[in-house]
């Protein structure tokens, strides 16, 4: 809460912190639940499935305190409100992401999943921005941006660019 109040790079950070420390948490509590679980012989072998494919491998893993991830979206449009799910999500995995306003309707900031903000005519001129959703997703250990996502984007599909994008 006090990051959507004040955010400054401490609170940011102290975010950022308290991310990687809860998804370190949850994956070791999965691991052990699953032990736990093999152990018992308590899977179903739809279960044992599920988790299977559901394993972090280490190349699935990233970083997500390096990414930084923007949306510039409508308020009036449908494909920005379900990418709000996504951006969500992306957020719960520890990587930063906010959203920009392009239009004038006046929404409630509290009613959105996430941080949201006016955008300045010069940053939609700068990406030119044509159509809704627009993505950028950033590595800040490579100091690249990725290009532009236009358009609705699963969890999955954010994902895997990201570890694409982790790769080069």
């Amino acid at each position: 809460m006090e990051l959507a109040r004040n955010p400054s790079d401490k609170n940011i950070n102290n975010w950022i912190t308290y991310n990687k420390k809860k998804n370190a948490l949850n994956q070791r509590l999965q691991l052990r639940m699953r032990e736990y679980l093999t152990q018992k012989n308590e899977l179903t072998p739809k279960v044992a499935e599920v988790i299977k494919s559901r394993s972090l491998s280490k190349e699935t893993r990233f970083d997500p305190s390096r990414f930084r991830v923007r949306m510039y979206f409508d308020s009036k449009c449908p494909h920005c409100k379900r990418m709000f799910s996504t951006l969500a999500s992306l957020q719960k995995q520890g990587i930063y992401v906010e959203a920009l306003q392009i239009d004038n309707i006046h929404v409630k900031k509290s009613s959105f999943p996430i941080p949201v903000r006016k955008a300045s005519k010069a940053e939609v001129k700068k990406h030119n921005i044509s159509a809704v959703p627009f993505t950028l997703i950033a590595d800040l250990k490579k100091k690249v941006l990725y290009p532009p996502i236009k358009g609705f984007q699963s969890v999955e599909s954010m994902t895997a660019l990201i570890r694409e994008g982790e790769k080069l």
